[in-house]
């Protein structure tokens, strides 16, 4: 009878052990983070689309807590705080470690067409762009890229411009390193931010700005206040922005999280894409019923600023070691790229 007592005892223990046990090893991974834009806007929401692509592709194992931008700290914060582990990961822009990090201006498509989308998109996956952009970093962050917008729609402005000499004395809100290819213009170049760009313009503080894609642009307001959009996008033709991980987070996930993780990011990225490419392509076309003038610079002066945005990058190059490395790399890409590229493209 002691036998069995201590069997059924042991039997008893164990059954309610296991639940236990499971149960403990079934609690899921829980994540906070935080975006560099307004969630609700088209380059904002590639972060809390990625956070239910993570969760449903591990069977809720991870939990990702989203918050917009200034929900927890400002988003020219958001490297710093993953870096820290006061947000476990995070959407950044490279803009804004622009002083730390020179060659993060070079992770956009470059201004001058001299990368464009389709560049960036196969150079980042496939030609050493995203390895180029980890190295960067080194190891004190974990990062992949995390959203591309299609070309942004032009440069806004309240005053014609047909060539690249009207660009002289024009005062325009700009970004990046395409500051430098309008200043070289002759214009007056001002970084300011999204709020504030339509009430310079309605009060003569700028003539002109780019911001970003059509459905932006028109929810910003700049189609109510400008009257011209100068083409093609010889600024910026498009944005890709970042996952930043918090590097104990990221060594302490199993590697299948890892790869769910890494590739749910990449499926937002197009995912994101097209469908903001699509919104474009209606938003467009409101601009042109509208009443909206659209002007196309000459290829003359498309090749010029081509011209000058390569001397600007091989000037920046001279100076920062590892902007010289990936700016060595796209220039090797985009000249292994050409001749295939023009031989399959239809001319029409």
């Amino acid at each position: 009878m002691r036998k069995l007592a201590v069997i059924f005892l042991a039997v008893l223990l164990a059954v309610s052990v296991v639940p236990f046990a499971a149960g403990a090893a079934e609690k899921p991974i829980e994540w906070v983070v935080q975006g560099c834009f307004t969630t609700s806007l088209p380059i904002g929401a590639f972060l809390p689309m990625w956070a239910e692509k993570v969760e449903a592709l591990s069977g809720g194992r991870m939990k990702i807590q989203v918050h917009s931008v200034g929900e927890i700290v400002p988003g020219p914060a958001v490297f710093e705080s993953v870096r820290d582990g006061v947000l476990d990961a995070g959407q950044n822009t490279p803009a804004w470690q622009k002083g730390q990090y020179p060659a993060g201006d070079l992770f956009y498509t470059l201004p001058g067409g001299v990368t464009e989308t389709n560049d960036l998109l196969v150079w980042m996956y496939g030609g050493g762009g995203q390895e180029l952009m980890q190295e960067m970093y080194g190891d004190i962050i974990k990062v992949f890229p995390l959203g591309l917008t299609p070309p942004e729609t032009g440069i806004w402005s309240t005053k014609p411009v047909r060539t690249l000499a009207d660009f002289k004395g024009l005062k325009i809100r700009s970004a990046g390193l395409c500051m430098e290819l309008l200043e070289q213009l002759g214009a007056s170049v001002v970084l300011l931010a999204g709020g504030e760009v339509v009430p310079s313009l309605q009060r003569g503080v700028i003539d002109a700005a780019e911001f970003a894609i059509p459905s932006m642009d028109k929810g910003l307001g700049l189609n109510e206040v400008c009257k011209y959009v100068i083409g093609p996008p010889i600024h910026m033709g498009s944005n890709m922005f970042q996952l930043m991980i918090n590097k104990d987070k990221w060594a302490a996930l199993p590697d299948d999280l890892k790869e769910i993780v890494k590739d749910a990011a990449m499926a937002v990225t197009i995912e994101g894409y097209t469908k903001d490419w699509v919104e474009s392509l209606v938003v467009f076309d409101e601009f042109k019923e509208q009443g909206i003038e659209f002007i196309k610079l000459s290829p003359e002066d498309q090749a010029k600023a081509f011209d000058m945005t390569v001397a600007i990058l091989e000037k920046n190059a001279a100076t920062d070691p590892m902007f010289k490395k990936v700016w060595e790399s796209q220039k090797a890409f985009i000249e292994s790229n050409q001749d295939f590229f023009n031989f399959t493209k239809f001319d029409r």
